[in-house]
């Protein structure tokens, strides 16, 4: 009788996880935009960026609105490319530092968004797909 309460369980606590992970899976997918749509409204914004000496993509949100440089950052591949140094903050940092130009506050609010995401993350307040939620959403 205890060994099967004892599988029982073992085997309820690996369906629960494996129901964590798909779901985890999929808030993923539903968090990235679309290919295709990504693609087309990076089309109409490429007068935002450039390129640095060493041929990598910038952002340029110079004399922009808050509101377009959160919408152009928000749809920019450089936003996803940033992501993809998760759990690394410091490269996501230099990143930041390196590949947005900004004359306003927009860029040093992101990189304090940084900082306090990795200091929730490193203390254990935040998870890291809570995280990279956090992140995604500036």
């Amino acid at each position: 009788m205890n060994g099967t309460v004892i599988f029982g369980i073992i085997a309820l606590f690996f369906i629960l996880s494996g129901l964590t992970n798909f779901i985890s899976d999929l808030q993923d997918e539903v968090d990235q935009p679309s290919t295709y749509s990504s693609k087309n409204i990076q089309s109409k914004d490429e007068n935002y960026y450039s390129e640095n000496v060493v041929g990598e993509k910038t952002i340029l949100l110079n004399g922009l609105q808050e509101s377009k440089k959160k919408e152009l950052w928000a749809n920019s591949s450089l936003r996803t490319e940033m992501m993809e140094f998760f759990p690394d903050f410091s490269l996501m940092h230099e990143f930041v530092e390196e590949r947005m130009v900004d004359d306003s506050s927009f860029k040093k609010k992101l990189l304090e968004k940084i900082d306090v995401t990795e200091e929730q993350y490193i203390s254990g307040v935040l998870s890291g797909q809570r995280a990279k939620a956090t992140l995604s959403t500036y």
